[in-house]
């Protein structure tokens, strides 16, 4: 697997926005999809990932994802690129929510809830709270398309 450090932004929304067509397309067609600057911009962000064997080019001159590789704190759900944080975010979200579902019955029978209950639902409820946040404003600040 190459080393996906070494790519700017740019080829790393060039690469991500091939992912997500799936089908061939030139470099105009990409500057417009991955909101780059110019089609040399988008020509020089192919020929990166020419050079690396993720992409390559048909008959026509279009290019195409050739290898769909891990980002460093993402995962692929399909075509949908994942901060990894907003995963954790839903675990202790799924969490809370049957640590709910078990408070519920005990609060309308007015049955006592012994104390570490309390805490656990409390470090769960801030647990999700700062993956989501996180793993949202990760989302919005990095490769982003």
């Amino acid at each position: 697997m190459p080393p996906v450090d070494e790519l700017s932004t740019t080829a790393m929304q060039t690469y991500i926005y091939l992912i997500k067509v799936d089908k061939p397309v030139g470099p105009r067609e990409l500057m417009r999809g991955a909101k780059l600057t110019s089609p040399s911009v988008a020509y020089r962000n192919l020929q990166k990932l020419m050079d690396m064997d993720l992409v390559q080019k048909d008959n026509y001159g279009n290019y195409i994802v050739k290898e769909k590789i891990g980002i460093n704190g993402h995962v692929w759900i399909g075509k949908k690129l994942i901060p990894r944080f907003i995963i954790f975010g839903l675990i202790f979200l799924t969490a809370l929510i049957l640590e709910v579902i078990i408070l519920i019955p005990h609060l309308l029978a007015e049955v006592s809830v012994e104390g570490s209950f309390w805490l656990l639902t409390i470090v769960t409820v801030i647990s999700a709270g700062i993956f989501l946040i996180e793993g949202i404003k990760w989302k919005k600040s990095k490769l982003s398309i």
